[in-house]
């Protein structure tokens, strides 16, 4: 799935793909090239957290299936970011279906 195909989900604002160090390889919205950039620096070190403390939690709950964790949701007022292994994509809370927004995410993440 391309990124334009994410990006005509209702609220999708925009959507990057990005390396493990940051860096972007591709982006689509309607957010200027240097935020994009930003949003991806923004959701790799958010899954570097996320994973550190899933780690943590299941050592210490001694839990099976934190593990690795499979994407995540920053929920603000009006924006939320999605992720979903290296795709990110910000979105407009007034407009946005999370669900369907994280299965393409999902399914891109495939490719």
């Amino acid at each position: 799935m391309s990124l334009k195909r994410i990006l005509v989900l209702d609220g999708v604002i925009a959507v990057c793909r990005f390396q493990d160090d940051g860096t972007i390889l591709e982006g689509e919205g309607m957010i200027p090239a240097d935020m994009q950039e930003r949003m991806a620096q923004f959701a790799q070190w958010y899954r570097r957290m996320v994973s550190g403390n899933t780690d943590l939690f299941s050592l210490f709950s001694q839990m099976r299936g934190w593990t690795p964790a499979k994407g995540w949701i920053v929920h603000g007022s009006s924006m939320t970011v999605c992720n979903v292994a290296n795709l990110v994509a910000m979105v407009d809370n007034r407009e946005a279906a999370i669900n369907e927004i994280m299965v393409a995410l999902t399914d891109a993440s495939h490719e």
